[in-house]
């Protein structure tokens, strides 16, 4: 068994609970830490018997590009169950930051974090 983590991918997402946020696509970071078994590409290391990190990050953006919703919480939900539908993970820990409002909270950071 071992882990990927591919931290900070760029998205683009239509995500928001104001107005302003529901009509223009705002930028998220999402983080994955993906737990599977190495051991077919421990052996042979050719990327056909693993997982090759540009389709997960292709993934995560043809999804991100895709979805239109209100809250962080179930944009990770469903991204995490997406991911492990369609990948041969044991694991998907998630993570997305929302850096827009920051600032204007008083805050250093938004995340909401998801495990599956």
């Amino acid at each position: 068994m071992g882990k990927i983590k591919l931290e900070g991918i760029e998205v683009m997402v239509r995500i928001g609970l104001l107005e302003e946020e529901q009509y223009a696509p705002q930028d998220l970071y999402v983080s994955l830490e993906l737990s599977y078994d190495f051991s077919s590409i421990r052996k042979s290391d050719e990327i056909t018997d693993g997982i090759d990190y540009r389709e997960i990050v292709g993934f995560v953006r043809e999804f991100s590009n895709a979805y239109d919703g209100k809250t962080l919480e179930r944009f990770a939900h469903l991204l995490a169950i997406e991911l492990k539908e369609k990948f041969v993970f044991s694991k998907v820990r998630l993570s997305v930051d929302k850096p827009r409002y920051v600032k204007k909270l008083g805050l250093r950071e938004i995340r909401v974090e998801v495990e599956r």
